[in-house]
């Protein structure tokens, strides 16, 4: 039986609350020890102070010091505010450089998808198997949302995966 818990490890990285976007916002540190992959699933609230920030991921040997941008891939499904026709509708996988990329301003109900593979944290930072990802707004703007990380590809697969917050 495939089950989705058995393959998967959910993470709340950054919990939902309303306008507490106000400034930077970095997720918590992720473990990817006994994990290949780490998906972070950004989902921007409806608010009229949604601004465009920036999406970086950081990659780190600890949960104490996360602070290497690294590359990574993403999608955007923003096509639309759902439950509108193509809200729904991902786009192509694009590659990011140490930079990030930019959201769409003032866009309630965006979902970002990043891909993050341990293979490219571990290439970031000497020693590294710990990652974040950080929105950094641009204006002074509050927006809603939240971070939930999903953990797949475990090393070591078990009925009950291992932790991934140390």
């Amino acid at each position: 039986m495939n089950v989705f818990s058995e393959k998967n490890k959910i993470v709340n990285a950054v919990i939902p609350v309303a306008d507490a976007w106000a400034g930077d916002v970095q997720s918590d540190v992720v473990n990817l020890e006994n994990y290949n992959k780490c998906t972070f699933i950004i989902a921007t609230g409806v608010s009229a102070a949604n601004t465009d920030g920036v999406v970086t991921v950081q990659a780190g040997v600890s949960n104490a010091v996360c602070a290497t941008d690294i590359v990574f891939k993403y999608r955007t499904q923003i096509a639309a505010v759902p439950p509108a026709d193509g809200s729904d509708i991902p786009s192509t996988l694009t590659d990011a450089t140490v930079t990030g990329f930019a959201m769409t301003a003032a866009k309630g109900g965006g979902v970002y998808i990043i891909e993050v593979n341990a293979a490219d944290v571990a290439a970031g930072i000497a020693g590294g198997d710990h990652c974040s990802v950080t929105v950094t707004e641009d204006t002074a703007g509050a927006q809603t949302g939240c971070i939930i990380a999903i953990l797949s590809e475990p090393r070591y697969p078990q009925a009950i995966l291992a932790t991934a917050i140390d």
